[in-house]
C-alpha cells in the first residue's frame, strides 16, 4: 500500500534528491517511491510557485543566465559555418548545422 504524503513531505524529497547528486529515478528507486508521483509532484509544486509570484517575478524566476552555461567553440565561427550536436541518450543524437 503506497503512503499518501504532504506537499511540504514531497518539497523535502524534492529538495533531498536535488542535493543528492542522484537521477530521479536512482533516488526515487532508492526511496522506494513512484517516478510518475515524484514527477507530478516536482512539476506541480514548481507550477504553484511560479503561479504564486507576479507575472515579471515569473519570468525572472523561470529562467535566469544561472541556468544557461557558456560553450566553447572550436576554431572560428566567422565564417558563418556551425554545426551542434547533442546526445540524447537511448541513442538518439540531434544535430544542428548552417553554412
Amino acid at each position: 500500500m503506497s503512503k499518501r504524503r504532504s506537499q511540504s513531505e514531497w518539497q523535502r524529497l524534492i529538495d533531498e534528491q536535488a542535493q543528492s547528486g542522484l537521477t530521479q529515478r536512482a533516488f526515487c528507486k532508492q526511496a522506494g517511491i513512484s517516478m510518475a508521483s515524484f514527477g507530478y509532484w516536482k512539476r506541480k509544486l514548481r507550477s504553484e510557485r511560479i503561479n504564486a509570484s507576479t507575472p515579471g517575478e515569473a519570468r525572472s524566476k523561470s529562467i535566469s543566465l544561472a541556468d544557461w552555461i557558456e560553450l566553447p567553440t572550436r576554431g572560428s565561427v566567422s565564417d558563418g559555418v556551425w554545426q551542434i550536436e547533442l546526445e540524447l541518450g537511448n541513442g538518439v543524437c540531434l544535430r544542428l548545422r548552417q553554412g
